[in-house]
């Protein structure tokens, strides 16, 4: 017996892992898509990284003097347009009131914590579901080529180890015999963090082969419907009003990416989210030879890119524009990730076909304070699933989960009062922990 009907707008990520979370809990749900097919926008063509082991927010403390240093140059890892300032003063100064030693700390352990719990969980969709999206699970290897940055990450990292994060420090001729592309550069690398719980995978092919699972177990999905505003009665969802009339509806599920906030606006919910852009260049590479073939995920934090063999298909990926709602593929941007290649792998570079590669910008979900927004909204029957910036594909099934757990009244396998869309109690969650952190420091003072 079906526990009820629940609506998901959105057909990315958030949207699909959301309805196959649902409807494993027993719920008939229907997905509206506004696009002409499911993941065509953020969910399209990312980065490719399933990892736990990036949990840390954008907004380090000190961001804003990087913000101010990198003003002005396209080729900078993170760019802030000037035109686009009025569209993140509220939020900016939440942005960078969120990046205190406290609040950044406080976000990257919430994150982890979802990231650790949402890749078991798409671990067991693949078992369960035969689901096929050129995955790896190799892990992934972050290169540093400055000592002090490599000393930063790894204090970084180590303070996540208790909390379950396994990694490895290498040298450079480690770091070459893991990755044998890296031989060439071997003189500048001063280190290299090797993470093997890390996977990789194409997040749109994962989302067509979780399309046609949902569409076999029952699941509609409605694609060109485009979501106008919700009917509220008596303080509760009753319908989604669509281009082509109203869809009668007392659960809903939000989960469109950084176009959540419109529509949850109207309503008044409020999410302190906003588009970021980041771009990517998905290269073919069907005639390199396996020799040259990138063998696992690299990064460069100091380029803020990713390098990302996805089968037959090289990623590169990376960059944080703040220019609000601007989708202009700007060369100069894409031309800075072939910086990552010409740093770690030229020998690949010299093979792989350039002209071949096809440009993308999509524009991520980022939260203020660096954590996503999942659970109940003051209004009742709506939910929300959206905000998760760098780490949707992450913390995509984690955090479908959490939330059929949380409207099922099942118990919740993290706390979740860290991610509700209900800021009060996101603010005591807050407080929470820095009261639970004060008590650990005196107990062991």
């Amino acid at each position: 017996m079906s526990r009820g009907e629940v609506i998901v707008v959105g057909g990315g990520l958030a949207g699909l892992a959301s309805a196959a979370a649902l409807a494993q809990a027993g719920y008939s749900v229907h997905v509206l898509e506004r696009r002409e097919g499911v993941a065509l926008e953020t969910s399209f063509a990312n980065g490719g990284l399933l990892t736990p082991s990036m949990p840390h927010p954008w907004n380090i403390p000190g961001v804003w003097r990087r913000l101010l240093k990198w003003l002005g140059r396209e080729d900078a890892p993170m760019l802030l347009r000037p035109g686009a300032i009025g569209g993140y003063v509220g939020w900016g100064w939440r942005f960078l009131y969120a990046s205190s030693p406290r609040g950044y700390r406080l976000a990257t352990e919430a994150n982890f914590r979802l990231c650790d719990y949402s890749l078991r969980c798409l671990q067991r969709w693949r078992r369960d579901l035969s689901l096929e999206y050129a995955v790896s699970t190799r892990g992934t290897l972050n290169v540093y080529r400055d000592r002090a940055e490599f000393d930063r990450a790894l204090a970084r990292v180590e303070a996540l180890r208790p909390m379950g994060l396994t990694y490895a420090a290498l040298d450079a001729a480690a770091a070459a015999r893991l990755e044998p592309l890296l031989d060439g550069v071997r003189g500048s690398i001063v280190g290299a963090i090797h993470y093997p719980a890390d996977e990789t995978g194409d997040a749109h092919l994962f989302c067509r082969a979780l399309k046609e699972r949902l569409l076999e177990r029952g699941v509609r999905i409605s694609e060109r419907t485009t979501v106008r505003s919700l009917r509220i009665a008596a303080g509760r969802v009753a319908a989604v009003e669509t281009a082509g009339g109203l869809i009668a509806g007392s659960q809903v599920v939000v989960a469109a990416g950084p176009w959540s906030t419109a529509l949850l606006d109207r309503h008044g919910v409020r999410l302190h989210v906003r588009p970021v852009k980041g771009y990517s260049l998905s290269i073919p590479i069907p005639g390199v030879a396996p020799a040259l073939r990138p063998q696992l995920a690299l990064l460069d934090d100091s380029l803020h890119a990713v390098m990302t063999p996805l089968g037959d298909t090289l990623r590169l990926a990376g960059t944080a524009e703040f220019s609000g709602w601007d989708r202009t593929l700007r060369t100069a941007r894409l031309e800075a990730l072939w910086k990552l290649p010409a740093a770690l792998t030229p020998a690949l570079l010299r093979v792989v076909d350039r002209a071949s590669a096809r440009g993308w910008c999509g524009l991520r979900p980022v939260s203020a304070d660096g954590r996503p927004y999942i659970g109940a909204s003051a209004i009742g029957g709506l939910w929300v699933n959206a905000g998760h910036g760098h780490l949707g594909w992450t913390q995509a099934a984690g955090s479908a989960c959490l939330l059929a757990q949380l409207m099922s009244g099942a118990p919740a396998p993290i706390e979740p009062e860290p991610y509700s869309p209900q800021l009060a109690q996101r603010a005591r969650a807050s407080r929470n922990s820095r009261a639970g952190a004060a008590a650990r420091v005196e107990q062991h003072s």
